[in-house]
């Protein structure tokens, strides 16, 4: 009896444990949006008061979604006293109709793809191995068209939140493709999906490279943001089109997804071996294959490298992937320079200081793309 009960004592151990585990695996893979922002009251034509939110207390510019997520409006860099500590009133940059007591969403981008820049985009298809993904095609003018820019966007989010860095480079003359890839939902009759943490996502941003060669592109650059830094970073390892690259801009980067889960979940205040095991799980097969992967994932510690120029932007206030990992890659490579931007919330860097985002991102890739220009380091 004594070893049946030692046994049934260890696998009831091992079960509360794993529970956990997988629970936190899972909320990796399959991340939620965070709480909708409760619209209290519209003042004015121009003043509304919101919930208070790391979003909308953040004092740049910022979109707020609303009537069931179908209109976007944006509020204008400030944040004033409100009459309740648990609000915020915020100033619109244009007059909207929205009804109080509903429901909104804050988020960065302030754009729609028909109006970011002044010639609306073209709709086109990245055949990739899964899908037929859609993508906005701005095309460039002059000498400069060659240059395609391929912008890349985040977890949780869809290819509008990419339209920031598409105005940054309004001027520049490139070519900008914003592309879509497996797991977003934006392929037709596409179903949920894990996401690959890059590790599968990848091969839609190798298609895009292959599609702009295709169409003419000479040289070529990756606008990553977030996970999309991963999916640049990936498609540069592995793809088969990864020569074409010539240089990356990564905005609020997840670098290394193993201290990516680290930092986020000490923030959260899971208990250090819980995160580490979690981390574990996701590279075995039989979790990962639990969850919908279609592989274990491989989550080493260690910093990539990357042999061709490499602009990170990057700020001190992201509480989503670590500003640390970030310095780190800087100092490692000479063909890596990091940009701090003023402290604001995960990729919110171009709301912070639109302008110097653009700045900061025209004159970097032009210096390593227009056609006279040399390989340098970045």
């Amino acid at each position: 009896m004594i070893p049946l009960v030692v046994v049934a004592v260890a696998l009831a151990g091992a079960t509360a444990v794993a529970a956990p585990v997988v629970f936190l695996a899972r909320a990796v893979v399959y991340p939620r949006r965070s709480r909708p922002t409760q619209i209290v009251e519209v003042r004015d034509p121009d003043r509304i008061i919101l919930s208070k939110t790391l979003l909308t207390s953040f004092t740049g510019t910022i979109g707020l979604l609303y009537s069931n997520e179908t209109q976007l409006a944006v509020l204008s860099p400030g944040v004033e006293p409100a009459p309740t500590p648990d609000a915020v009133v915020r100033r619109l940059a244009q007059p909207a109709r929205i009804e109080p007591g509903t429901l909104g969403r804050a988020c960065g981008n302030v754009f729609s793809a028909s109006t970011v820049v002044a010639a609306a985009p073209v709709d086109v298809v990245v055949v990739t191995e899964t899908a037929r993904q859609p993508a906005w095609l701005y095309a460039g003018n002059g000498k400069q068209a060659s240059v395609w820019v391929i912008h890349v966007h985040g977890m949780l989010a869809g290819r509008d939140s990419a339209l920031r860095s598409v105005h940054a480079l309004d001027g520049t003359g490139f070519t900008s493709l914003v592309i879509s890839y497996r797991g977003d939902g934006e392929a037709e009759a596409e179903r949920p999906v894990p996401s690959a943490l890059g590790q599968e996502e990848w091969r839609d941003l190798d298609a895009a490279i292959r599609f702009a060669r295709a169409q003419g592109a000479e040289r070529i650059a990756v606008v990553g943001w977030s996970l999309g830094a991963t999916i640049a970073l990936e498609a540069l390892r592995r793809g088969n089109d990864r020569d074409a690259v010539d240089s990356l801009v990564l905005v609020s980067p997840a670098i290394n997804w193993a201290r990516t889960i680290r930092f986020g979940m000490t923030r959260q205040r899971v208990p250090q071996w819980l995160a580490d095991a979690t981390i574990k799980a996701l590279s075995t097969r039989v979790v990962a294959r639990s969850l919908g992967l279609k592989s274990a994932l491989t989550l080493p510690e260690s910093i990539p490298t990357v042999s061709i120029p490499t602009l990170i932007i990057h700020s001190r206030g992201d509480a989503t992937t670590p500003f640390a990992v970030s310095e780190a890659m800087s100092r490692s490579s000479p063909n890596v320079t990091l940009d701090e931007f003023p402290e604001s919330p995960h990729a919110m860097e171009w709301n912070a200081d639109p302008q110097r985002f653009r700045r900061s991102t025209s004159s970097w890739l032009s210096a390593h793309l227009l056609p006279d220009a040399p390989h340098l380091p970045a």
